[in-house]
Formats: C-alpha cells, sequence, structure tokens
C-alpha cells in the first residue's frame, strides 16, 4: 500500500468517527434537553400538589376492568405453564386446541360480536389477547410431543405487567400529584389566568392523556386506513401486476412520500373537512352522534395521515414480497395451489416480517406527524369520543405552544418538554417493538 493511499484510509478513517460521533453527541443533547426541562416541570408541579397520589377503590375489582385483569392473569399462567413444560397441552382436548372450520368461523363470528356488544375498552382489548394466545396454544400442541421451547420471556412479561397494570387501575381513583395527573388523567389546560404567569395556578390541569387519546384515534385511524390499501396494492404490484405497470405505479407512490406534511394538511382542511362534515350531519341526524359535526376533527387528521403513510406501507410491503424467493411461488404452484392460495399462505407468510415492520414504521410516523394533524384536526386540548369534533395531538400541541408568545421558564413551555419527552418515549418503544418483531418473524433464505 502507498503512502498516498494509507494517508486516504487514515482521513477516512477520521472523517466517519467525526461524523458518527457528532451524531451521537447531537442525539443525547436532545434526550438532555427533553429530560432535564421534564425534571423541571414535574418538579415544580411537584412543589405545590406531591408527586403521586390515589384513593383505593375495591369495589373497582368486581367491574370489566377487574374481569378483564383476571382473564390477562390467566393467560399469564398459560404462558408460563407452557414455558416450563409445553406437553402440558397434552391433556387438553384435540377439539378445543384445533377446532373444525365451522367451529373456528362461529368463534370468530362470536368474538365479533362481543366486541361490538361489550362497553368496557379494557374488556375488548383483553378478548383480543385471549383469541391470541389460544392461537399460540394450539400452535404449540401442533408441534408437540417434538416440540421445544417456544415460550416467548417477552410474551409472558407482557402479560403480567398487563393484568398487573388493569387490575391497579380498576382498584384505584382520584390520581393526583405531578405523575399521577399527567399521566392518569384527561385534564388538559396548562394555562390559567394568575397573577403571575410564571407561577402555577390551581385552575390548572396537567393531563395529558387527552392529547394522547387524540393521537392514538388519528394514529390507529390512518393504520385503519393505510394497511388494507398498502398491502393490497403492494400484493398486486409484486404477484400480478405487469412490469410495465409497476414502473409506472411505484414512482408515482414515492411522489406522494414527497408532498410536504402542509400540504397535505391543507387539502384536509379544504376538501376532507366538508365531506367529513357532510357525512357526520347525516349521523347527527340519526342520532348516532351527540353533537354537530366541525370541520376540523379527528376523522379528518386520520385520512390525511392515512394518505401519508400509504406509500411507506406499500413500498416497503412490496419490498418484502419481492425478496421472498422465487422458488417459494414456484413450488407452491407447482403442487397445484393457485395463485391467491399461493399469494395468502406462502408469500404473505415468508414476507410477514417486513410486512409488519412497514406497518410499525407506519405507526410511528402517524404518531409524530405535525403539520398535517395541526391543521386537520384542531387545537383544542379536549379528548372525546365523538370523532366529529375539534381536538389537538401531541405534536400539534407543541406546534401550537412554540408559535406563540410562551415566556422562557413559564409552566407553559415547561411542558413542551415534558410532552415531547413522553411522545419520545412512545416512539422509541414502537422502534423496539418493529425490532423484536423483525427477530421473531424473520426468515432467513
Amino acid at each position: 500500500m502507498s503512502m498516498l493511499e494509507r494517508i486516504s484510509k487514515e482521513r477516512t478513517r477520521y472523517i466517519l468517527f467525526f461524523t458518527s460521533t457528532s451524531v451521537i453527541l447531537i442525539t443525547l443533547g436532545i434526550i438532555q434537553t427533553l429530560l432535564f426541562e421534564a425534571i423541571a416541570f414535574f418538579s415544580e408541579v411537584a412543589s405545590t400538589r406531591g408527586w403521586f397520589s390515589f384513593t383505593v377503590n375495591l369495589s373497582g375489582v368486581a367491574s370489566a376492568a377487574g374481569l378483564g385483569a383476571l382473564m390477562l392473569a390467566g393467560c399469564a399462567a398459560l404462558e408460563w405453564r407452557m414455558r416450563v413444560d409445553p406437553k402440558v397441552l397434552i391433556r387438553m382436548p384435540e377439539k378445543a386446541m384445533l377446532p373444525p372450520k365451522s367451529a373456528r368461523y362461529a368463534i370468530a363470528v362470536a368474538a365479533l360480536l362481543a366486541w361490538l356488544l361489550i362497553d368496557s375498552f379494557v374488556l375488548r382489548l383483553v378478548l383480543l389477547v385471549v383469541l391470541f394466545m389460544w392461537r399460540r396454544a394450539a400452535n404449540v400442541f401442533v408441534l408437540l410431543p417434538n416440540n421445544a421451547n417456544k415460550s416467548d420471556r417477552a410474551v409472558l412479561y407482557a402479560l403480567i405487567g398487563g393484568a398487573v397494570t388493569v387490575l391497579f387501575f380498576s382498584a384505584t381513583k382520584d390520581y393526583g400529584g405531578a405523575f399521577g395527573e399527567f399521566f392518569f388523567t384527561t385534564q388538559w389546560t396548562p394555562t390559567g389566568a394568575c397573577a403571575d404567569r410564571r407561577a402555577l395556578c390551581e385552575n390548572m390541569a396537567f393531563g395529558v392523556n387527552s392529547l394522547l387519546l387524540t393521537t392514538i384515534q388519528v394514529a390507529f385511524g390512518a393504520l385503519f386506513l393505510a394497511v388494507p390499501l398498502g398491502v393490497g396494492c403492494a400484493i398486486y404490484l409484486s404477484e400480478y401486476a405487469s412490469p410495465r405497470l409497476v414502473s409506472v405505479v411505484k414512482p408515482t407512490l414515492e411522489l406522494l412520500a414527497g408532498i410536504p406534511s402542509v400540504v397535505y394538511g391543507f387539502f384536509a382542511f379544504i376538501y376532507i373537512g366538508p365531506l367529513v362534515v357532510q357525512f357526520g350531519e347525516y349521523a347527527f341526524a340519526q342520532g348516532w352522534i351527540d353533537a354537530p359535526p366541525n370541520v376540523l376533527n379527528p376523522i379528518n387528521g386520520a385520512i390525511v395521515v392515512g394518505v401519508m403513510i400509504l406509500p411507506l406501507v406499500a413500498s416497503m410491503s412490496e419490498d418484502a414480497l419481492r425478496a421472498v424467493p422465487n422458488e417459494l411461488r414456484e413450488g407452491s404452484l407447482a403442487l397445484g395451489a393457485t395463485r391467491i392460495e399461493t399469494t395468502f399462505r406462502v408469500m404473505i407468510q415468508a414476507s410477514l416480517s417486513g410486512i409488519l415492520a412497514s406497518i410499525i414504521l407506519a405507526l410511528s410516523r402517524a404518531v409524530g406527524e405535525t403539520m398535517a394533524v395541526t391543521l386537520a384536526v384542531g387545537t383544542v386540548a379536549v379528548y372525546t369520543s365523538n370523532m366529529f369534533l375539534p381536538a389537538q395531538t401531541m405534536t400539534a400541541y407543541i406546534a401550537q405552544r412554540v408559535g406563540g408568545d410562551l415566556p422562557f421558564g413559564e409552566i407553559g413551555y415547561m411542558t413542551i418538554f415534558a410532552v415531547g419527552l413522553y411522545l419520545f418515549v412512545i416512539t422509541l418503544c414502537l422502534n423496539l417493538l418493529g425490532n423484536k418483531v423483525l427477530s421473531a418473524y424473520r426468515e432467513a433464505y
């Protein structure tokens, strides 16, 4: 190796080290700022209201939430038992683990009816967990008696944590203090009529769940629109479309991903909002909702964010499907399967990790979207189950407060960093979940 090549190699190494270190330091600096300002906010609130308080309500154990906690505890016990001794499932009736197709359809219909009739949101989620554990146990049952330990500690810990959390909320009420008010209430009024703008007034409330629940409404509403359309588009492009059509459609999808979010928000306010209002007026006339609709609402935001994340889901899912070896497709067709059967039973199963990763990444994008939801959802920090009324997401609140008259050191100023830190933790957990899904469902060829 010549002297010039050696110097060039050393210089490249130093440049890469400098850029990597800069990225790490910038990230740590942002996290440090969020963390310190959030600590200052919680300390300010705790100085007058304490850190955490609640009252015990044992009658809530007998409520729907208490029943949900009991069901989650049963699922956790089943998962632990499968981890200790998977062969315990041999004693289970085979028809209970592997019912005929007609029985499975009947169970699906019964679960759907129960989902629609149950009023408790917790019980609805627990019902999905119970169905998941039933199919999980059935998969272990199929692989017996040569089945190794198929239990996942992450699933076990999640079930135990869910049971403890639901039991805690069912047995307690009237949360107060800095942490209790911020994480467990839904009244968000960070400004009040105080003599000193920097002081903490009694009429201020910091229940961030009003912002969080609206964010969840918009994000999962966007997934409800983007996932079927995006995955369906990916399946068509990878399995059925001609190469000429693919060369036109895929660049068009990627072009949609390059449109600025503020343009999407303006489009939602001008075009999507009036259509949603027309449907909301019909729903109000029929008595389906309790208040007339507004042009700014979470449904409006869910639609426009769904359009925004649609190219992401379609492009990544299509890449995952194309990464599956062609031998699997040809082998399935050679065995007599139709193209539809090959698509749903071979191709989607083989590319499931990539499809799930695209959905989780799209969810992170939907949670962190700012300008579009600010223009489409509104700036009213009040959570309501009526999605035709104005509301506010976490990112929209940050954008609103930063753009206004906000003195440094005021309590409203510090709430920006508390909400930002909470949003950072949520997106970080979603990214970790995406990595977990990739490692759990990845297929190596």
